[in-house]
């Protein structure tokens, strides 16, 4: 009887609600009329504004309505009926509304038009964990999606379903393995049919896998037993000192450390996460080693602020090392220009010393490099006497 009771207030709020929504704000119908008959092709927030006036609706008459505003401006936007000029510039007073857009008018009638009947109905009946909002006010849209929207439903009703991969899930729901993943190369927007109905891929009974990175180990996975250990893994950006490190490790020359990984230059940013996949904890040492340049700089930066609960830090030894041996004087200029924009030295050049900070800005600024390939088997004996980190 309670869940029977439960259903019927869930039909009951659903139908409610898609009926608020398809009756729309007087504002959001005064909207689309506007832009149906504007005479150009672009229009401004201002513009908006000032017909808006017109029709005795005022966006500023209360914090309410100003929000109200900006979210039908920000659907419009998501709808692609509005397209943001490349060159608009943001309005603080509009919630960094950009200022001026080019009105698709083809995209109205379709974004707008009623949802039939039965479609209103078969949304009503869709399992509570699926949000309909989307769908209430986008009839065409819900016509193309309808086959892979049942097929979820279906899914999620389901108490008892194995996980899967992401892009195993993906081919069962969609036909695509890469609808979630990689939408672009896929036949169908799995992605943006889950973001519509609000659901994750957790709901879906997915989960991520990791891409795997080459890595050799020495009593990684022996300490993981004992409950004090801390282990240290050493990153390297490149391939050749990666072998040499790796090489170091097996012999038993390689003091300090427990696993020496690839990176593969920005490749690390999306392999770093099989570190959890292999037995990684946030309380073991992680170390970075790579090449004396700003992308190399960048590359660290950027792990490290997309995995912050690790830690990592720069192997600073290591680096002290190569710049011991061969100085800016050595410096080479950069083969091709590195796309990393004016990204910042910190937090990486925060771990050194005043001078060799002085050293590793004077690189970056003078738009010069040190490989890492300038650190090589025969610096063992001065790793040895300095240590590593």
């Amino acid at each position: 009887m309670l869940d029977l009771f439960e259903s019927c207030l869930d039909i009951l709020i659903k139908y409610n609600w898609i009926i608020y929504i398809q009756l729309e704000s007087s504002m959001k119908e005064t909207i689309k009329k506007i832009l149906q008959n504007s005479k150009n092709k672009r229009i401004s927030i201002n513009e908006l504004d000032d017909e808006l006036k017109k029709r005795n609706i005022n966006v500023f008459l209360d914090n309410g309505k100003r929000d109200q505003f900006i979210k039908i401006i920000k659907d419009l936007i998501e709808d692609n009926i509005l397209i943001p000029l490349k060159n608009a510039s943001l309005i603080q007073q509009y919630g960094k509304l950009p200022n001026t857009f080019t009105i698709r008018k083809s995209a109205i009638s379709e974004i707008f038009s009623p949802l039939p009947i039965e479609h209103r109905n078969e949304l009503l009946s869709l399992s509570p964990r699926i949000n309909i909002d989307y769908y209430a006010t986008h009839a065409v849209q819900y016509a193309k999606d309808r086959e892979f929207i049942l097929k979820i439903d279906e899914l999620v009703r389901q108490n008892s379903v194995e996980e899967l991969t992401v892009n195993e899930r993906s081919y069962l729901l969609f036909g695509d393995e890469k609808a979630i993943t990689v939408p672009a190369d896929a036949v169908v927007d799995g992605n943006k049919i889950l973001k519509n109905l609000k659901l994750t891929i957790e709901d879906i009974k997915a989960k991520k896998t990791y891409e795997p990175f080459f890595y050799a180990v020495k009593d990684y996975f022996s300490l993981e037993r004992e409950s004090q250990a801390v282990r240290t893994a050493l990153i390297i950006e490149n391939k050749d000192t990666f072998w040499t490190l790796h090489l170091a490790l097996t012999s038993g020359e390689l003091k300090d450390v427990n696993m020496v990984v690839y990176g593969e230059g920005h490749a690390i940013h999306q392999k770093f996460a099989y570190f959890k996949m292999i037995g990684g904890l946030t309380s073991d040492r992680y170390f970075y080693f790579g090449d004396l340049d700003q992308e190399g700089i960048h590359i660290f930066n950027s792990l490290r602020k997309k995995f912050p609960a690790y830690d990592i830090k720069p192997a600073v030894k290591l680096y002290s090392l190569v710049l011991r041996k061969t100085g800016i004087e050595k410096a080479h200029p950069l083969r091709k220009k590195q796309v990393v924009g004016n990204s910042s030295l910190s937090p990486f050049i925060d771990f050194f010393e005043p001078d060799e900070k002085e050293t590793i800005k004077k690189i970056v600024d003078e738009r010069k490099y040190l490989p890492q390939e300038i650190f090589n088997k025969s610096d063992f004996p001065e790793l040895k006497h300095h240590g590593i980190f």
